[in-house]
């Protein structure tokens, strides 16, 4: 399925956005969203990058740019509730290195992104569109990972986590056994990507007693 005939892998809630939030998405928008009708800046090619897709409320995104500062970090995510909340973590922390896209991801990677630009992208707690009739809505599908893969620099890393099964096998499927990809162990990556926090759909997924599964890969080619 082409992009342009795909169905979004999200829908725009109108959601509860506390005072904080708030105050933080007048205060802080202009210096930390990004204008998604410009191209991304070489730099995010040059010098060390992440992309965080879906950042919920960030704290991720944060810790990433605390514990790497010489490293762009950029957070995307649809739901102002959630950048209200990395907002207030990025002005807390004095981040520098932060910035967030406020849109779909998808045209974005396609027609602002160079080829090769990310070391890392991260994708965690994704819609897993559970009934059958949606799963053509999961963000996660053969054009999106190929896509993903053209903006990974080479032996970037491609990290994948979900609370869903289903999700995760069909995922696996895409990319087990892909010749673009090779499958890494966690103990194997850096010491800041072992020891990212909790997200918060993270903790929701164990109080509902869910299986936590995650899927790491390096771009070979």
């Amino acid at each position: 399925m082409s992009f342009q005939n795909r169905l979004k892998s999200f829908v725009l809630r109108r959601g509860r956005i506390t005072s904080n939030q708030s105050r933080a998405l007048s205060e802080h928008w202009d210096r930390y969203i990004l204008d998604n009708e410009e191209k991304l800046n070489n730099i995010w090619s040059q010098d060390p990058s992440v992309l965080d897709i879906g950042f919920g409320s960030g704290e991720t995104t944060a810790y990433l740019a605390k514990t790497k500062p010489e490293m762009l970090i950029l957070g995307a995510e649809v739901y102002l509730s959630g950048i209200g909340s990395l907002l207030i973590k990025a002005n807390e922390e004095s981040l520098n290195n932060i910035k967030i896209l406020n849109s779909d991801i998808v045209p974005f990677l396609e027609n602002k992104v160079s080829d090769n630009c990310f070391d890392i992208i991260l994708m965690f707690y994704p819609d897993p569109w559970p009934k059958r009739k949606h799963h053509k809505r999961r963000l996660l599908q053969k054009d999106f990972i190929d896509l993903i893969n053209k903006k990974l620099k080479l032996n970037g890393t491609f990290y994948f986590k979900t609370d869903w099964i289903h999700y995760f096998d069909e995922t696996k499927k895409l990319l087990i056994n892909n010749p673009n990809w090779r499958v890494l162990q966690k103990e194997n990556l850096e010491e800041y990507l072992v020891n990212l926090p909790r997200t918060s759909f993270e903790n929701k997924a164990l109080q509902a007693k869910r299986k936590l599964n995650e899927l790491i890969l390096q771009k070979t080619c």
